[in-house]
């Protein structure tokens, strides 16, 4: 005869069992929700590989770059539709670390380099009433339209704004780069050197130039470039962490992005 007391353990036993077993498979399940939806996005099945990833379960490892791809995916079906400003917020949610924030960049920017083309200028309409000579009582009415500009400070304070975006950017890239392993870091040095890219071309159209934001991406530059080397020289010596011949970059890249943050204290 079994005991209550046994009976209880065991059932205890099995139901332990039953919750690991559960556990297991639905992170089994969720994994391969994942990798079905990347084959399906692969191949440009965008609502079914919507519909995969969104089966992958909450505390799934990759419930968030899931998330990240379902993202990307509305907002290419939205630039396929000509939906640009639906389409750009969703791409703005990509991951720094998902293989297709690159793609997302690069669709930004066609958004953005369209923006500036089609945006026609902000205008003010100046009347001006002119008396024409030689007919008594005739006035004539010509209008003239004035473009608003932007000041000095509008200007200088939107290149503040957009080297501390692609500031952010890149230090989440280098994060997670240097945290990956060695087959994973060429991708974030791809997506580094892009938004290094970015940092250069920017303009700065201000009549009287402010010192101060100038210095703050000449040294965010600097930095960059440091990081990139680092990166470079960390897969080149094929190892995941610094080496003897890398570890002098990270200081030094260390004590830029230092001085990147102080910089960025003065054009607050």
């Amino acid at each position: 005869m079994y005991t209550k007391s046994t009976i209880y353990s065991y059932l205890v036993k099995v139901m332990a069992v039953a919750m690991i077993v559960l556990f297991i498979a639905s992170g089994c399940s969720g994994n391969k929700s994942y990798e079905t939806g990347l084959e399906l996005l692969k191949g440009k099945k965008y609502t079914e590989a919507i519909a995969e990833f969104q089966k992958v379960p909450t505390g799934e490892k990759n419930f968030r770059l899931a998330q990240s791809k379902i993202n990307y995916i509305q907002g290419v079906m939205a630039f396929d539709d000509s939906l640009f400003s639906a389409a750009e917020l969703r791409l703005e949610k990509v991951e720094a670390d998902d293989e297709y924030f690159h793609d997302s960049q690069l669709m930004i920017d066609k958004i953005l380099q369209r923006n500036k083309i089609t945006e026609a200028p902000k205008t003010d309409t100046l009347i001006i009433r002119e008396e024409v000579t030689g007919i008594k009582g005739r006035e004539k009415e010509t209008e003239k339209e004035t473009v608003k500009a932007k000041t000095d400070a509008e200007m200088t304070a939107a290149y503040v704004k957009q080297t501390k975006n692609l500031i952010d950017q890149f230090e989440s890239l280098y994060q997670s780069g240097y945290k990956a392993s060695v087959e994973s870091k060429s991708n974030y040095l791809s997506n580094m050197s892009s938004v290094s890219g970015k940092l250069r071309g920017l303009s700065y159209n201000a009549k009287e130039k402010d010192a101060e934001a100038m210095e703050l991406n000449k040294k965010a530059a600097s930095w960059m470039n440091k990081r990139i080397e680092f990166i470079s020289r960390l897969i080149k010596d094929n190892s995941a962490a610094e080496t003897n011949t890398s570890r002098s970059l990270k200081e030094e890249g260390d004590k830029l992005y230092y001085a990147v943050n102080q910089q960025m204290k003065k054009v607050n």
